[in-house]
């Protein structure tokens, strides 16, 4: 089980299925899918061992830092990792709710959000690195309210269907999704007239596409070596625009927190220097990653064998 991508949405769900969520939700509430989303919880961890196992010991390693101890406040256990499943399950709804329409039910707060809202004003296009934290799908509420123009990348050739599936949603919702093919040059040439317009362009850069390990680098997470894509740094140091990463985490029922932190605030990096660039941010990168997966343990949604672990623990 992994977290839900654009692409997910679009391939599994239909726009009429959607709004039957929201509607669902505007006459009958949260409380009744409450119980809905614990039994699948439960499911999971009964009937999904390798996602059992993936998040029992992403919450080990979170427990073993004081930071994370004062988040969890009791070791991780077979309840703590259904309230990780949990999370992920209220996570979708909450992204299912919100496609259906019902935006308005939610309140966001804004960490320096206030930032992204000036590169707009200047007409001043930025790189956004997001992660599988939190709920990245309520960008649709800051493009939709602030009039922000978010282009998503994707790692998959289905693109097409994704932007189709937003026009059917709203045609006015100023997202997009680009599509990216290894073997070309294309999308990063895409991605550089979208900041060129002054856009904003979206990479999640904590997971390795399928395909893509050849372009990946090593670094400490939470006390252990994994891989992280190393194509969203060094894409970074090759634009001329301001780099940073946003997340948007969910804090309670029906309200979220969007945090951006700058990484880098543009300038071409001599070709030379670009390497050193990319492993400069990812290491910049991953230290925030940590930071609030400590403070939001239960929002990292990686459930699958991210330090490469072998062999399979029983648990």
């Amino acid at each position: 089980m992994s977290a839900a991508h654009w692409s997910e949405v679009a391939e599994r769900g239909s726009v009429g299925a959607l709004r039957f969520a929201g509607w669902m939700h505007r006459n009958f509430g949260r409380r009744p899918m409450q119980v809905l989303l614990w039994g699948a919880s439960l499911y999971f961890f009964l009937f999904a061992p390798s996602v059992r196992r993936a998040s029992r010991r992403y919450l080990e390693r979170i427990w073993a830092t004081p930071e994370g101890r004062a988040a969890l406040r009791r070791p991780p256990s077979s309840l703590t990792v259904i309230k990780h499943l949990y999370a992920f399950a209220t996570n979708l709804y909450d992204r299912v709710v919100v496609w259906g329409g019902a935006l308005d039910d939610y309140a966001i707060e804004h960490d320096r959000s206030g930032e992204l809202f000036e590169f707009a004003r200047r007409k001043q296009g930025a790189l956004l690195l997001g992660a599988h934290l939190g709920s990245f799908e309520l960008l649709w509420f800051l493009s939709r309210k602030y009039d922000l123009t978010v282009n998503v990348v994707v790692f998959y050739q289905n693109a097409e269907r994704i932007n189709s599936f937003f026009d059917a949603i709203d045609p006015d919702m100023h997202l997009r999704a680009i599509g990216i093919d290894p073997t070309s040059v294309s999308a990063a040439l895409n991605i550089k007239a979208c900041i060129d317009r002054g856009e904003f362009v979206v990479i999640l850069a904590d997971r390795v596409a399928p395909g893509q390990r050849a372009r990946c680098a090593q670094a400490t997470f939470l006390g252990e070596s994994a891989s992280f894509p190393l194509g969203p740094f060094a894409l970074a140091g090759l634009l001329d625009c301001p780099v940073l990463m946003a997340l948007c985490l969910r804090t309670g029922d029906f309200r979220y927190r969007t945090v951006l932190r700058p990484l880098r605030g543009g300038g071409r990096i001599p070709r030379g220097e670009r390497e050193k660039c990319a492993q400069e941010l990812l290491a910049q990168y991953v230290g925030l990653l940590e930071t609030y997966c400590h403070r939001f343990p239960y929002e990292w949604f990686n459930f699958f064998d991210f330090w490469n672990e072998l062999p399979e623990r029983s648990s």
